[in-house]
């Protein structure tokens, strides 16, 4: 994973107010633009991020006694990202509509390709 710029190739999958996923094929990869930063994942550290996001129980952060932050860790990589609530939601808005729109965009391809 590294810190990149928006190349004008690629392509935005999802937007939201704060964030974007965009899909690079030149260099197999996907940018995330978190506020003002712009990340590169293949798609393993993606599914790997995303899951940890989803996984997230937000009742359990509002209930608990701390400050209203996550800490979220993925092995693959090299980065640690504290998240507050807002951007918790944030994100799991980007990756469940950019994951829809991948696997429309797949759906798509695939009836193409069989006509």
């Amino acid at each position: 994973m590294t810190e990149i710029e928006i190349e004008p190739e690629v392509s935005n999958i999802f937007s939201t107010n704060n964030t974007a996923l965009y899909q690079c094929d030149r260099s197999e990869s996907f940018i995330l633009k978190f506020f003002e930063e712009h990340i590169s994942f293949k798609i393993g550290e993606l599914q790997a991020i995303r899951k940890k996001i989803r996984n997230i129980d937000l009742a359990q952060l509002f209930k608990s006694g701390t400050p209203d932050i996550e800490i979220l860790n993925v092995p693959q990589c090299d980065r640690i990202f504290v998240l507050s609530i807002l951007e918790i939601l944030e994100l799991k808005e980007l990756f469940s509509g950019a994951f829809v729109m991948l696997e429309l965009n797949s759906v798509i391809h695939r009836e193409i390709l069989r006509k």
